[in-house]
């Protein structure tokens, strides 16, 4: 089984995800899987840091809508701009990981990058309450109000910039996922047992 979770900045997806981990006794990836790309495919960890989950310009291109498994379709691109290569190396390690066992992945563009896969379920997590997830990030940022709104609009125009750049899909698009949890209406942990429940009976 593999969970992918999507998540609005503030939502608590990233936390959501750990607390999925050890309820389900599962691996969890999110910064891991930067330091795995790293590692594996020789590549800066600061590098892979500057283009993580951030859309950069560059020629239109997409994997996501071919019918091969990115480890398939790799080998016959050349030329790519390197936030291009970047993805690919990313894209081409969740891949492994899927063949290694149960995993949660945060992010990434993981629930399209394994749409051919059974036994995936895909989550995205949101909330309806702007507030909610201002008072969240100021309460683990320490930031002033101001500054979260600032960086909770930025953090989350990027991730949808990078999601719809390499998917050709829309972030947060009922259509892209399983199930979508609207976190602020149900509270952490309550969103935590329905998500748990949800993979349970998918199972």
């Amino acid at each position: 089984m593999i969970i992918t979770i999507g998540r609005e900045f503030g939502s608590g997806g990233k936390y959501i995800g750990e607390r999925l981990a050890e309820e389900l006794n599962m691996k969890l990836y999110d910064a891991e899987l930067i330091k795995r790309v790293s590692q594996e495919k020789n590549i800066n960890i600061d590098l892979l840091n500057e283009t993580d989950e951030k859309h950069k310009k560059s020629f239109w291109y997409t994997l996501a809508m071919a019918s091969m498994s990115v480890s398939d379709s790799v080998n016959s691109l050349t030329e790519l701009p390197a936030d291009d290569k970047y993805f690919i190396e990313q894209a081409k390690v969740i891949e492994e990981i899927a063949d290694e066992g149960n995993a949660i992945i945060i992010g990434r563009c993981s629930n399209v990058i394994l749409k051919n896969r059974k036994n995936v379920v895909n989550i995205f997590v949101y909330s309806s309450d702007e507030a909610f997830k201002i008072k969240r990030k100021m309460e683990f940022t320490g930031l002033d109000e101001k500054k979260a709104l600032k960086l909770m609009h930025k953090k989350d125009k990027e991730r949808a910039a990078y999601y719809n750049y390499y998917t050709n899909q829309v972030w947060g698009d009922k259509q892209s996922y399983d199930l979508l949890v609207d976190s602020s209406k149900l509270g952490i942990e309550n969103t935590v047992k329905l998500i748990e429940d949800y993979v349970k009976c998918c199972s």
